[in-house]
Protein backbone atom coordinates (compact mmCIF):
# COMPACT_ATOMS: atom_id res chain seq x y z
CA UNK A 1 0.00 0.00 0.00
CA UNK A 2 1.67 3.20 -1.16
CA UNK A 3 -0.28 6.23 0.03
CA UNK A 4 2.60 8.62 0.69
CA UNK A 5 3.35 7.68 4.32
CA UNK A 6 5.96 5.47 5.90
CA UNK A 7 3.90 3.85 8.66
CA UNK A 8 6.95 2.37 10.36
CA UNK A 9 8.29 5.84 11.19
CA UNK A 10 5.11 7.43 12.46
CA UNK A 11 4.37 8.21 16.09
CA UNK A 12 1.62 5.65 16.68
CA UNK A 13 1.34 6.07 20.45
CA UNK A 14 -2.15 6.99 21.58
CA UNK A 15 -2.22 10.25 23.54
CA UNK A 16 -5.35 11.17 25.49
CA UNK A 17 -3.78 13.19 28.32
CA UNK A 18 -0.57 15.20 28.57
CA UNK A 19 1.03 17.52 31.07
CA UNK A 20 0.89 21.22 30.27
CA UNK A 21 4.51 21.48 29.11
CA UNK A 22 4.30 18.51 26.72
CA UNK A 23 0.97 19.70 25.40
CA UNK A 24 2.40 23.17 24.77
CA UNK A 25 5.44 21.81 22.91
CA UNK A 26 3.31 19.47 20.77
CA UNK A 27 1.00 22.35 19.88
CA UNK A 28 3.99 24.53 18.96
CA UNK A 29 5.35 21.75 16.75
CA UNK A 30 2.04 21.43 14.92
CA UNK A 31 1.92 25.19 14.44
CA UNK A 32 5.49 25.19 13.07
CA UNK A 33 6.83 27.58 15.70
CA UNK A 34 10.14 27.44 17.54
CA UNK A 35 10.91 28.93 20.94
CA UNK A 36 14.39 29.88 22.13
CA UNK A 37 15.31 30.80 25.70
CA UNK A 38 16.59 34.40 25.94
CA UNK A 39 19.10 34.29 28.76
CA UNK A 40 20.94 37.57 28.16
CA UNK A 41 18.02 39.84 27.26
CA UNK A 42 17.48 41.07 30.83
CA UNK A 43 15.29 44.05 31.65
CA UNK A 44 15.25 45.81 35.04
CA UNK A 45 11.99 47.31 36.23
CA UNK A 46 11.79 50.19 38.66
CA UNK A 47 9.72 49.32 41.69
CA UNK A 48 8.28 52.86 41.93
CA UNK A 49 7.04 52.98 38.34
CA UNK A 50 5.60 49.49 38.39
CA UNK A 51 1.82 49.54 38.63
CA UNK A 52 -0.53 46.65 39.32
CA UNK A 53 -4.22 46.84 38.46
CA UNK A 54 -6.67 44.54 40.19
CA UNK A 55 -10.10 44.11 38.66
CA UNK A 56 -12.52 44.09 41.58
CA UNK A 57 -15.67 44.19 39.47
CA UNK A 58 -17.78 41.11 39.80
CA UNK A 59 -18.33 39.23 36.57
CA UNK A 60 -21.91 39.30 35.41
CA UNK A 61 -21.32 36.92 32.55
CA UNK A 62 -22.66 33.47 33.34
CA UNK A 63 -21.62 30.30 31.60
CA UNK A 64 -23.93 29.24 28.81
CA UNK A 65 -25.70 25.89 28.74
CA UNK A 66 -25.27 23.65 25.74
CA UNK A 67 -28.30 22.54 23.79
CA UNK A 68 -28.85 18.91 22.81
CA UNK A 69 -27.47 19.54 19.30
CA UNK A 70 -24.41 21.35 20.63
CA UNK A 71 -23.60 18.46 22.97
CA UNK A 72 -22.56 16.44 19.90
CA UNK A 73 -18.92 17.50 19.67
CA UNK A 74 -17.34 17.46 16.19
CA UNK A 75 -14.41 15.36 15.04
CA UNK A 76 -11.57 16.85 12.95
CA UNK A 77 -12.08 17.02 9.19
CA UNK A 78 -9.48 16.38 6.56
CA UNK A 79 -8.90 19.42 4.31
CA UNK A 80 -9.38 19.29 0.55
CA UNK A 81 -6.22 17.70 -0.82
CA UNK A 82 -6.73 18.08 -4.57
CA UNK A 83 -3.96 20.16 -6.17
CA UNK A 84 -1.74 20.13 -3.06
CA UNK A 85 1.69 18.61 -2.61
CA UNK A 86 2.42 16.21 0.22
CA UNK A 87 4.09 18.93 2.29
CA UNK A 88 1.26 21.42 1.71
CA UNK A 89 -1.31 18.78 2.65
CA UNK A 90 0.51 18.03 5.88
CA UNK A 91 0.57 21.73 6.79
CA UNK A 92 -3.16 22.07 6.09
CA UNK A 93 -3.90 19.00 8.20
CA UNK A 94 -1.89 20.43 11.09
CA UNK A 95 -3.69 23.76 10.75
CA UNK A 96 -7.17 22.21 10.74
CA UNK A 97 -6.29 19.96 13.66
CA UNK A 98 -5.12 22.93 15.74
CA UNK A 99 -8.28 24.88 14.94
CA UNK A 100 -10.36 21.87 15.99
CA UNK A 101 -8.57 21.61 19.34
CA UNK A 102 -8.97 25.33 19.94
CA UNK A 103 -12.70 25.06 19.24
CA UNK A 104 -13.04 22.32 21.86
CA UNK A 105 -11.09 24.43 24.36
CA UNK A 106 -13.35 27.44 23.70
CA UNK A 107 -16.45 25.27 24.23
CA UNK A 108 -15.12 24.20 27.60
CA UNK A 109 -14.43 27.81 28.61
CA UNK A 110 -17.64 29.39 27.36
CA UNK A 111 -20.11 26.71 28.39
CA UNK A 112 -20.85 24.92 31.63
CA UNK A 113 -19.26 21.61 30.63
CA UNK A 114 -16.05 19.61 30.79
CA UNK A 115 -14.59 17.89 27.74
CA UNK A 116 -13.36 14.41 28.59
CA UNK A 117 -9.93 13.14 27.46
CA UNK A 118 -9.78 12.47 23.72
CA UNK A 119 -7.21 11.41 21.14
CA UNK A 120 -4.63 14.19 20.66
CA UNK A 121 -2.30 12.35 18.29
CA UNK A 122 -2.92 13.58 14.75
CA UNK A 123 -1.55 10.37 13.19
CA UNK A 124 -4.51 8.39 14.54
CA UNK A 125 -6.98 10.84 12.97
CA UNK A 126 -5.08 10.65 9.66
CA UNK A 127 -5.68 6.92 9.59
CA UNK A 128 -9.37 7.45 10.35
CA UNK A 129 -9.62 9.79 7.34
CA UNK A 130 -8.04 7.19 5.07
CA UNK A 131 -10.29 4.41 6.32
CA UNK A 132 -13.38 6.52 5.61
CA UNK A 133 -12.13 7.48 2.13
CA UNK A 134 -11.42 3.85 1.23
CA UNK A 135 -14.61 2.32 2.64
CA UNK A 136 -17.98 1.99 0.94
CA UNK A 137 -19.67 0.83 4.16
CA UNK A 138 -18.48 2.39 7.44
CA UNK A 139 -19.32 0.33 10.51
CA UNK A 140 -19.26 1.80 13.99
CA UNK A 141 -18.75 -1.01 16.50
CA UNK A 142 -20.32 -0.20 19.88
CA UNK A 143 -20.55 -2.06 23.17
CA UNK A 144 -24.00 -3.50 23.84
CA UNK A 145 -23.84 -2.38 27.48
CA UNK A 146 -23.62 1.32 26.52
CA UNK A 147 -24.50 1.67 22.81
CA UNK A 148 -25.18 5.41 22.75
CA UNK A 149 -21.98 6.21 24.62
CA UNK A 150 -19.78 4.59 21.96
CA UNK A 151 -21.72 5.97 18.98
CA UNK A 152 -20.51 9.18 17.35
CA UNK A 153 -23.22 11.06 15.47
CA UNK A 154 -20.74 13.51 13.97
CA UNK A 155 -18.76 10.61 12.49
CA UNK A 156 -21.84 9.54 10.53
CA UNK A 157 -22.24 13.11 9.28
CA UNK A 158 -18.60 13.22 8.18
CA UNK A 159 -19.01 9.96 6.24
CA UNK A 160 -21.86 11.52 4.26
CA UNK A 161 -19.79 14.69 3.75
CA UNK A 162 -17.00 12.69 2.13
CA UNK A 163 -19.43 10.97 -0.24
CA UNK A 164 -23.18 10.65 -0.33
CA UNK A 165 -22.84 7.11 -1.69
CA UNK A 166 -21.15 5.84 1.48
CA UNK A 167 -23.36 4.11 4.04
CA UNK A 168 -23.28 3.84 7.83
CA UNK A 169 -24.04 0.85 10.05
CA UNK A 170 -23.98 0.56 13.85
CA UNK A 171 -22.84 -2.94 14.84
CA UNK A 172 -23.80 -3.68 18.46
CA UNK A 173 -21.06 -6.08 19.54
CA UNK A 174 -21.06 -8.27 22.69
CA UNK A 175 -24.82 -8.76 22.21
CA UNK A 176 -24.64 -11.96 24.28
CA UNK A 177 -24.72 -9.71 27.36
CA UNK A 178 -28.28 -8.65 26.44
CA UNK A 179 -31.39 -10.73 26.88
CA UNK A 180 -34.00 -10.99 24.15
CA UNK A 181 -36.25 -8.45 25.91
CA UNK A 182 -33.36 -6.01 26.18
CA UNK A 183 -32.52 -6.40 22.49
CA UNK A 184 -36.17 -5.75 21.61
CA UNK A 185 -36.12 -2.53 23.66
CA UNK A 186 -32.98 -1.30 21.92
CA UNK A 187 -34.29 -2.31 18.49
CA UNK A 188 -37.46 -0.28 19.02
CA UNK A 189 -35.48 2.81 20.03
CA UNK A 190 -32.93 2.58 17.20
CA UNK A 191 -35.67 1.96 14.64
CA UNK A 192 -37.54 5.00 15.92
CA UNK A 193 -34.38 7.11 15.52
CA UNK A 194 -33.85 5.74 11.98
CA UNK A 195 -30.46 4.23 12.81
CA UNK A 196 -29.19 1.30 10.74
CA UNK A 197 -28.04 -1.36 13.22
CA UNK A 198 -27.34 -5.06 13.75
CA UNK A 199 -26.52 -7.29 16.72
CA UNK A 200 -23.37 -9.43 16.77
CA UNK A 201 -21.23 -11.25 19.33
CA UNK A 202 -17.69 -12.48 18.66
CA UNK A 203 -17.63 -14.40 21.96
CA UNK A 204 -20.86 -16.25 21.20
CA UNK A 205 -19.44 -17.12 17.78
CA UNK A 206 -16.45 -18.74 19.49
CA UNK A 207 -18.74 -20.88 21.64
CA UNK A 208 -20.70 -22.02 18.57
CA UNK A 209 -17.50 -22.99 16.75
CA UNK A 210 -16.23 -25.00 19.73
CA UNK A 211 -19.57 -26.85 20.00
CA UNK A 212 -19.48 -27.64 16.27
CA UNK A 213 -15.97 -29.05 16.58
CA UNK A 214 -17.04 -31.35 19.42
CA UNK A 215 -20.07 -32.55 17.47
CA UNK A 216 -17.96 -33.20 14.38
CA UNK A 217 -15.55 -35.32 16.43
CA UNK A 218 -18.42 -37.31 17.90
CA UNK A 219 -20.00 -37.73 14.48
CA UNK A 220 -16.73 -38.98 12.97
CA UNK A 221 -16.74 -41.93 15.37
CA UNK A 222 -20.25 -43.01 14.33
CA UNK A 223 -19.76 -42.27 10.65
CA UNK A 224 -19.20 -45.88 9.38
CA UNK A 225 -22.53 -47.05 10.78
CA UNK A 226 -24.37 -44.07 9.39
CA UNK A 227 -22.93 -44.56 5.89
CA UNK A 228 -24.33 -48.07 5.68
CA UNK A 229 -27.75 -46.79 6.66
CA UNK A 230 -27.61 -43.95 4.16
CA UNK A 231 -26.89 -46.32 1.31
CA UNK A 232 -30.13 -48.18 1.94
CA UNK A 233 -32.27 -45.00 2.03
CA UNK A 234 -33.62 -44.01 -1.40
CA UNK A 235 -33.75 -40.39 -2.49
CA UNK A 236 -37.26 -39.04 -2.83
CA UNK A 237 -37.99 -37.85 -6.35
CA UNK A 238 -41.17 -36.19 -7.57
CA UNK A 239 -43.02 -36.88 -10.81
CA UNK A 240 -40.85 -34.49 -12.83
CA UNK A 241 -37.70 -36.27 -11.73
CA UNK A 242 -36.27 -33.50 -9.46
CA UNK A 243 -35.07 -34.08 -5.93
CA UNK A 244 -37.14 -32.87 -2.97
CA UNK A 245 -35.11 -29.92 -1.59
CA UNK A 246 -37.91 -27.91 -0.04
CA UNK A 247 -36.65 -28.54 3.49
CA UNK A 248 -33.17 -27.28 2.62
CA UNK A 249 -34.52 -24.14 0.98
CA UNK A 250 -36.65 -23.36 4.02
CA UNK A 251 -33.63 -23.64 6.31
CA UNK A 252 -31.41 -21.43 4.16
CA UNK A 253 -34.01 -18.76 3.49
CA UNK A 254 -35.16 -18.17 7.03
CA UNK A 255 -35.90 -14.51 7.66
CA UNK A 256 -33.45 -12.82 9.99
CA UNK A 257 -35.07 -10.54 12.56
CA UNK A 258 -33.51 -7.24 13.61
CA UNK A 259 -33.33 -8.51 17.20
CA UNK A 260 -31.40 -11.68 16.32
CA UNK A 261 -27.70 -11.99 17.08
CA UNK A 262 -26.16 -12.49 13.64
CA UNK A 263 -23.67 -15.20 12.83
CA UNK A 264 -20.57 -14.59 10.73
CA UNK A 265 -22.25 -15.81 7.54
CA UNK A 266 -25.31 -13.67 8.15
CA UNK A 267 -23.11 -10.65 8.79
CA UNK A 268 -21.29 -11.20 5.49
CA UNK A 269 -24.66 -11.38 3.73
CA UNK A 270 -25.58 -8.09 5.40
CA UNK A 271 -22.42 -6.52 3.95
CA UNK A 272 -23.38 -7.71 0.47
CA UNK A 273 -26.87 -6.26 0.83
CA UNK A 274 -25.32 -2.76 0.86
CA UNK A 275 -23.95 -3.17 -2.67
CA UNK A 276 -25.35 -0.92 -5.34
CA UNK A 277 -25.10 -3.72 -7.92
CA UNK A 278 -24.09 -7.39 -7.75
CA UNK A 279 -20.74 -7.13 -9.53
CA UNK A 280 -19.46 -4.33 -7.27
CA UNK A 281 -16.53 -4.94 -4.92
CA UNK A 282 -17.26 -3.46 -1.52
CA UNK A 283 -14.81 -2.25 1.15
CA UNK A 284 -16.03 -2.38 4.76
CA UNK A 285 -14.34 -0.14 7.31
CA UNK A 286 -14.46 -0.85 11.06
CA UNK A 287 -14.30 2.18 13.36
CA UNK A 288 -14.89 2.53 17.07
CA UNK A 289 -13.54 3.21 20.53
CA UNK A 290 -10.74 1.11 21.99
CA UNK A 291 -11.72 -2.25 23.47
CA UNK A 292 -15.12 -2.56 21.75
CA UNK A 293 -14.10 -5.66 19.78
CA UNK A 294 -13.13 -4.45 16.30
CA UNK A 295 -10.22 -6.85 15.90
CA UNK A 296 -12.17 -9.74 17.46
CA UNK A 297 -15.02 -9.22 15.01
CA UNK A 298 -12.63 -9.26 12.05
CA UNK A 299 -10.98 -12.44 13.34
CA UNK A 300 -14.35 -14.18 13.55
CA UNK A 301 -15.21 -13.13 10.02
CA UNK A 302 -11.88 -14.40 8.73
CA UNK A 303 -12.15 -17.60 10.81
CA UNK A 304 -8.49 -17.23 11.73
CA UNK A 305 -6.37 -14.90 13.81
CA UNK A 306 -5.15 -12.21 11.42
CA UNK A 307 -5.40 -9.19 13.76
CA UNK A 308 -3.81 -8.87 17.19
CA UNK A 309 -6.32 -8.90 20.04
CA UNK A 310 -5.85 -7.70 23.61
CA UNK A 311 -7.97 -6.61 26.58
CA UNK A 312 -5.78 -3.51 26.91
CA UNK A 313 -7.27 -0.59 24.93
CA UNK A 314 -5.24 0.56 21.93
CA UNK A 315 -3.70 -2.73 20.78
CA UNK A 316 -4.18 -1.89 17.07
CA UNK A 317 -1.64 0.81 16.12
CA UNK A 318 -2.31 1.34 12.39
CA UNK A 319 -5.08 0.46 9.99
CA UNK A 320 -4.79 -2.63 7.80
CA UNK A 321 -6.76 -4.04 4.90
CA UNK A 322 -7.74 -7.72 4.76
CA UNK A 323 -9.46 -9.60 1.95
CA UNK A 324 -12.49 -11.47 3.28
CA UNK A 325 -13.81 -12.77 -0.04
CA UNK A 326 -13.41 -11.95 -3.70
CA UNK A 327 -15.89 -9.07 -3.47
CA UNK A 328 -15.44 -7.97 0.18
CA UNK A 329 -12.40 -6.26 1.70
CA UNK A 330 -12.18 -5.39 5.40
CA UNK A 331 -10.35 -2.34 6.74
CA UNK A 332 -9.50 -2.19 10.46
CA UNK A 333 -8.91 1.24 12.03
CA UNK A 334 -7.13 1.85 15.35
CA UNK A 335 -9.37 2.64 18.29
CA UNK A 336 -10.07 6.35 18.63
CA UNK A 337 -11.31 8.13 21.76
CA UNK A 338 -13.83 10.67 20.51
CA UNK A 339 -14.39 13.94 22.39
CA UNK A 340 -17.42 13.91 24.65
CA UNK A 341 -19.03 15.98 27.39
CA UNK A 342 -21.59 13.38 28.50
CA UNK A 343 -19.01 11.23 30.24
CA UNK A 344 -16.35 11.47 32.92
CA UNK A 345 -12.82 10.14 33.22
CA UNK A 346 -13.95 7.62 35.83
CA UNK A 347 -16.68 6.44 33.45
CA UNK A 348 -14.19 6.08 30.60
CA UNK A 349 -11.98 3.84 32.75
CA UNK A 350 -14.99 1.82 33.91
CA UNK A 351 -16.18 1.30 30.32
CA UNK A 352 -12.76 0.10 29.14
CA UNK A 353 -11.89 3.17 27.06
CA UNK A 354 -8.85 4.16 29.14
CA UNK A 355 -6.37 1.53 30.39
CA UNK A 356 -6.97 0.28 33.94
CA UNK A 357 -3.29 -0.47 34.58
CA UNK A 358 -2.46 3.23 34.15
CA UNK A 359 -5.06 4.29 36.73
CA UNK A 360 -3.69 6.38 39.58
CA UNK A 361 -6.77 7.22 41.63
CA UNK A 362 -9.13 4.27 41.99
CA UNK A 363 -11.61 5.82 44.44
CA UNK A 364 -13.80 7.73 41.90
CA UNK A 365 -13.99 4.71 39.57
CA UNK A 366 -14.96 2.24 42.33
CA UNK A 367 -17.48 4.75 43.69
CA UNK A 368 -19.08 4.95 40.24
CA UNK A 369 -19.10 1.14 39.98
CA UNK A 370 -21.01 0.89 43.27
CA UNK A 371 -23.82 2.96 41.72
CA UNK A 372 -24.25 0.28 39.03
CA UNK A 373 -23.62 -2.96 40.95
CA UNK A 374 -25.63 -3.61 44.17
CA UNK A 375 -23.88 -5.09 47.25
CA UNK A 376 -25.60 -8.49 47.07
CA UNK A 377 -24.11 -9.07 43.60
CA UNK A 378 -20.61 -8.39 44.94
CA UNK A 379 -21.26 -10.78 47.83
CA UNK A 380 -22.41 -13.61 45.58
CA UNK A 381 -19.62 -13.01 43.04
CA UNK A 382 -16.64 -12.84 45.39
CA UNK A 383 -17.96 -14.56 48.53
CA UNK A 384 -17.77 -11.35 50.56
CA UNK A 385 -19.72 -10.51 53.71
CA UNK A 386 -20.48 -6.79 53.66
CA UNK A 387 -21.78 -4.85 56.70
CA UNK A 388 -25.52 -4.65 57.31
CA UNK A 389 -27.81 -2.50 59.39
CA UNK A 390 -31.11 -4.04 60.53
CA UNK A 391 -30.79 -6.78 57.94
CA UNK A 392 -30.22 -4.31 55.08
CA UNK A 393 -26.87 -3.55 53.44
CA UNK A 394 -25.32 -0.40 54.81
CA UNK A 395 -24.06 2.43 52.64
CA UNK A 396 -21.10 0.84 50.88
CA UNK A 397 -17.95 2.84 50.19
CA UNK A 398 -14.92 2.03 48.09
CA UNK A 399 -12.77 1.60 51.20
CA UNK A 400 -15.14 -0.99 52.72
CA UNK A 401 -15.41 -2.99 49.50
CA UNK A 402 -11.70 -3.00 48.66
CA UNK A 403 -10.72 -3.70 52.27
CA UNK A 404 -13.02 -6.73 52.42
CA UNK A 405 -11.87 -8.07 49.04
CA UNK A 406 -8.18 -7.49 49.80
CA UNK A 407 -8.50 -9.28 53.15
CA UNK A 408 -10.34 -12.23 51.59
CA UNK A 409 -7.74 -12.66 48.82
CA UNK A 410 -4.76 -11.93 51.06
CA UNK A 411 -3.67 -8.76 49.22
CA UNK A 412 -1.68 -6.90 51.89
CA UNK A 413 0.76 -4.01 51.82
CA UNK A 414 4.05 -3.91 53.69
CA UNK A 415 2.27 -2.15 56.56
CA UNK A 416 -0.19 -4.99 57.04
CA UNK A 417 -3.16 -3.17 55.51
CA UNK A 418 -5.30 -4.46 52.59
CA UNK A 419 -3.86 -3.52 49.19
CA UNK A 420 -6.81 -1.52 47.87
CA UNK A 421 -5.13 -0.53 44.60
CA UNK A 422 -4.55 -4.15 43.58
CA UNK A 423 -8.06 -5.15 44.62
CA UNK A 424 -9.52 -2.25 42.63
CA UNK A 425 -7.72 -3.29 39.41
CA UNK A 426 -9.08 -6.85 39.63
CA UNK A 427 -12.67 -5.72 40.28
CA UNK A 428 -12.54 -3.16 37.47
CA UNK A 429 -11.21 -5.72 34.99
CA UNK A 430 -14.07 -8.04 35.96
CA UNK A 431 -16.53 -5.25 35.18
CA UNK A 432 -14.94 -4.47 31.82
CA UNK A 433 -14.93 -8.14 30.82
CA UNK A 434 -18.61 -8.53 31.74
CA UNK A 435 -18.25 -10.71 34.84
CA UNK A 436 -19.94 -7.88 36.74
CA UNK A 437 -22.73 -7.03 34.33
CA UNK A 438 -24.65 -3.79 33.99
CA UNK A 439 -26.55 -2.87 30.81
CA UNK A 440 -27.79 0.66 30.18
CA UNK A 441 -31.42 1.11 29.23
CA UNK A 442 -32.54 3.06 26.13
CA UNK A 443 -33.87 6.59 26.68
CA UNK A 444 -37.42 6.50 27.96
CA UNK A 445 -37.13 3.02 29.52
CA UNK A 446 -37.01 2.44 33.28
CA UNK A 447 -33.50 1.33 34.21
CA UNK A 448 -34.64 -0.69 37.25
CA UNK A 449 -36.98 -2.79 35.10
CA UNK A 450 -34.60 -3.01 32.15
CA UNK A 451 -31.78 -4.67 34.13
CA UNK A 452 -32.66 -6.50 37.32
CA UNK A 453 -29.93 -8.00 39.50
CA UNK A 454 -31.07 -11.35 40.84
CA UNK A 455 -30.46 -12.25 44.45
CA UNK A 456 -27.95 -15.10 44.74
CA UNK A 457 -26.68 -16.51 48.03
CA UNK A 458 -23.19 -17.97 47.91
CA UNK A 459 -22.29 -18.32 51.61
CA UNK A 460 -24.69 -19.64 54.28
CA UNK A 461 -24.14 -18.97 58.00
CA UNK A 462 -25.65 -20.67 61.03
CA UNK A 463 -26.88 -17.45 62.60
CA UNK A 464 -26.49 -13.68 62.40
CA UNK A 465 -23.66 -13.69 64.94
CA UNK A 466 -21.42 -15.76 62.66
CA UNK A 467 -22.23 -13.47 59.73
CA UNK A 468 -21.35 -10.36 61.75
CA UNK A 469 -18.11 -11.97 62.91
CA UNK A 470 -17.09 -12.74 59.32
CA UNK A 471 -18.00 -9.21 58.25
CA UNK A 472 -15.85 -7.73 61.01
CA UNK A 473 -12.96 -10.00 60.02
CA UNK A 474 -13.05 -8.86 56.40
CA UNK A 475 -13.27 -5.22 57.47
CA UNK A 476 -10.23 -5.61 59.75
CA UNK A 477 -12.38 -4.90 62.82
CA UNK A 478 -11.01 -6.95 65.72
CA UNK A 479 -13.48 -5.85 68.41
CA UNK A 480 -17.19 -5.13 68.53
CA UNK A 481 -18.54 -1.68 69.34
CA UNK A 482 -19.26 -2.70 72.94
CA UNK A 483 -15.73 -3.99 73.44
CA UNK A 484 -14.28 -0.84 71.91
CA UNK A 485 -16.34 1.47 74.16
CA UNK A 486 -15.43 -0.51 77.28
CA UNK A 487 -11.78 -0.51 76.32
CA UNK A 488 -11.71 3.24 75.84
CA UNK A 489 -13.51 3.80 79.17
CA UNK A 490 -11.24 1.62 81.29
CA UNK A 491 -8.03 2.57 79.50
CA UNK A 492 -7.40 5.59 81.74
CA UNK A 493 -8.06 3.78 85.04
CA UNK A 494 -5.31 2.19 87.15
CA UNK A 495 -6.18 -1.45 87.67
CA UNK A 496 -2.97 -2.46 89.48
CA UNK A 497 -2.79 -3.67 93.12
CA UNK A 498 -2.00 -1.15 95.90
CA UNK A 499 1.37 -2.04 97.56
CA UNK A 500 2.60 -0.52 100.80
CA UNK A 501 5.97 1.11 100.62
CA UNK A 502 7.88 3.32 98.26
CA UNK A 503 6.98 3.30 94.62
CA UNK A 504 9.39 1.56 92.32
CA UNK A 505 11.26 4.01 90.18
CA UNK A 506 11.14 3.68 86.45
CA UNK A 507 13.74 4.29 83.85
CA UNK A 508 17.42 3.74 84.28
CA UNK A 509 17.31 4.33 88.08
CA UNK A 510 15.34 1.15 88.73
CA UNK A 511 18.19 -1.21 87.87
CA UNK A 512 21.19 0.69 89.26
CA UNK A 513 21.78 -1.77 92.14
CA UNK A 514 21.52 -4.95 90.09
CA UNK A 515 25.26 -5.12 89.47
CA UNK A 516 26.04 -4.85 93.20
CA UNK A 517 23.46 -7.48 94.08
CA UNK A 518 24.88 -9.89 91.48
CA UNK A 519 28.40 -9.40 92.85
CA UNK A 520 27.26 -10.20 96.41
CA UNK A 521 25.61 -13.42 95.24
CA UNK A 522 28.64 -14.61 93.29
CA UNK A 523 31.18 -13.67 95.96
CA UNK A 524 29.09 -14.34 99.06
CA UNK A 525 32.13 -15.40 101.06
CA UNK A 526 33.58 -11.92 100.73
CA UNK A 527 30.37 -10.11 101.72
CA UNK A 528 31.01 -8.38 105.08
CA UNK A 529 27.30 -8.38 105.94
CA UNK A 530 27.17 -12.17 105.99
CA UNK A 531 30.01 -12.34 108.56
CA UNK A 532 28.63 -9.69 110.88
CA UNK A 533 31.35 -7.15 110.26
CA UNK A 534 28.89 -4.44 109.36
Amino acid sequence: MQDGYDWGRLNLQSVTEDDTYTDFMNTAELAGREFDAEKWNVKLLDAQTRQVYIDTAEGDDKLKVLSEEEKVLPIPRRPQWTGLTAEQLREEENKNFLEWRRSLASIQEDYDCVVTPYEKNLEFWRQLWRVIERSDLVIQIVDSRHPLLFRSEDLEKYVKEVSGLKKNLVLINKADFLTEEQRIAWAEYLTKEEINFAFFSAIAEEDVESDDDEKSKEGAEDKPDEESDDEEKPIEVDEEGTEDTTCQEQNTTQAVSKTDVLTSDQLVDLFRSHKRFDSEDITVGFIGYPNVGKSSTINKLLSSKKVKVSETPGKTKHFQTLVLEDDITLCDCPGLVMPSICNSKAGMVLQGILPIDQLRDHVPVITLLLTFIPPHVLESKYGLVLPREDGVHAQLSSELLLGAYGTLRGFMTSGGRPDQSRAARIILKDYVSGKLLFCEAPPGVDQARFHEHKMEIRRIFKDDADQQTEARRLQQVRRTKTEEVDGNFFAGMSLGAHVKGSKKLGGRFSDKNKSKKKTRIVYKDLDPKRHGHV
